[in-house]
């Protein structure tokens, strides 16, 4: 019976190739099934370990291919005591496919070391060229820049923060737009491991915390207009100047923790002799670490501050500085301000409003004016 039924199965017209196609179908399903959850649990192993363990998985598998394999390249997590400070915190980055993938570091903020605390010393310092691990924060898809007060180990000088940068591109290198949102979450889970594993104290890290990389800003740049952030408190009108032009020396900034300097050259708008074309303008203010640096370096000038009553005729240029001590934004600060002008009467003049303006820029309260000297 059984062979007859064979007999039959063997003999139909089209019974055969319908069961090898069910039977290579399933065949087929049974693999892709078994390859899903081989691929499943490979990726859920990889989120287990990267990056020490701390990612937030649900946020990162929402973010991260269902359908691809993930490679876990590059991961290292070195917060915590560990001798000497590492020059990378945490490392990590999943990828697939050929480009596809989620980057993301934790990295100590080293400032460049300051040969001196006058305004030059500390503007070569802030164009110093700095390593790639420590700028590539710039052009991530999201950062985060995290104080820690009481400073992360084995390092020469105090290192009181960090930063925390990610990026998430598509199998073809560009960018997965959207993403910002969860990866500000990732971002926040790596920022609070690494406060915990390296003592820091302070505030705990939130996702409202987190922004765009600095180099992605255009429009909304605050230095945009190409004045540095440090200098945007000044008007070419303070000295009756009139606006830069293009063959005009721009002004150089730098903002820092423990100190703000700009240096400029403004073009008068009415020159009131033939030496009169420029005057020159200067401003700086230290705090924290830097405060007993400045008064040492600017000890004699500090000696010498008096009302300061206007020089003699005669001269080609003057230079005329006012100091004043301040808190700004909560920061006990000391500032200085340099005016220099081919005539005297105008540097006497408009000194106390430059600095009033350059103090009232930096939120300073409880001004105290040290005095003036002319150089």
């Amino acid at each position: 019976m059984a062979a007859a039924a064979w007999e039959r199965f063997v003999g139909h017209r089209w019974l055969p190739k319908a069961a090898v196609v069910v039977l290579a179908a399933v065949l087929v399903a049974a693999f892709l099934l078994v390859r899903s959850e081989r691929r499943d649990a490979h990726n859920a192993g990889v989120l287990e370990t990267a990056c020490g363990g701390v990612l937030p998985r649900e946020t990162v598998r929402g973010l991260l291919p269902g359908d691809e394999t993930w490679e876990l390249r590059s991961d290292l997590d070195l917060t915590g005591p560990s001798g000497r400070g590492p020059r990378t915190l945490v490392r990590c980055s999943l990828d697939w496919g050929e480009y596809g993938g989620l980057e993301l570091a934790a990295v100590p903020v080293l400032d460049v070391p300051l040969r001196g605390v006058r305004p030059g010393d500390i503007l070569s310092a802030g164009t110093a060229k700095e390593p790639d691990r420590a700028t590539a924060y710039r052009t991530a898809t999201t950062q985060v820049t995290v104080g820690c007060p009481a400073g992360l180990l084995g390092y020469p000088r105090p290192v009181t923060r960090f930063r925390v940068h990610a990026s998430l591109n598509h199998d073809d290198g560009s960018e997965v737009a959207g993403a910002a949102k969860e990866l500000a979450t990732v971002v926040t889970a790596v920022a609070d491991h690494v406060r915990d594993r390296g003592g820091c104290g302070g505030p705990a890290v939130k996702p409202s915390d987190v922004r765009p990389g600095p180099g992605r800003v255009t429009e909304d740049s605050e230095d945009s207009d190409g004045v540095p952030r440090a200098c945007r408190w000044f008007r070419p009108g303070m000295l009756d100047g009139r606006a830069w032009g293009r063959d005009d020396q721009e002004p150089r900034g730098v903002t820092g923790d423990d100190a703000d300097v700009c240096s400029l050259r403004v073009p008068r708008a009415k020159p009131a002799s033939r030496l009169d074309h420029f005057a020159g303008v200067s401003s700086v203010s230290w705090r924290g670490l830097l405060l007993p640096e400045a008064r040492t370096a600017y000890g004699a000038e500090l000696a010498a501050l008096s009302p300061a009553p206007e020089p003699k005729s005669g001269e080609k240029s003057y230079v005329l500085a006012v100091w004043a001590e301040s808190s700004c934004s909560g920061a006990r600060t000391l500032s200085r301000v340099r005016v220099e002008t081919a005539v005297s009467a105008l540097a006497a003049d408009r000194a106390d409003r430059v600095l009033d303006a350059y103090l009232a820029s930096s939120d300073c309260r409880a001004v105290k004016v040290l005095g003036k000297v002319w150089k």
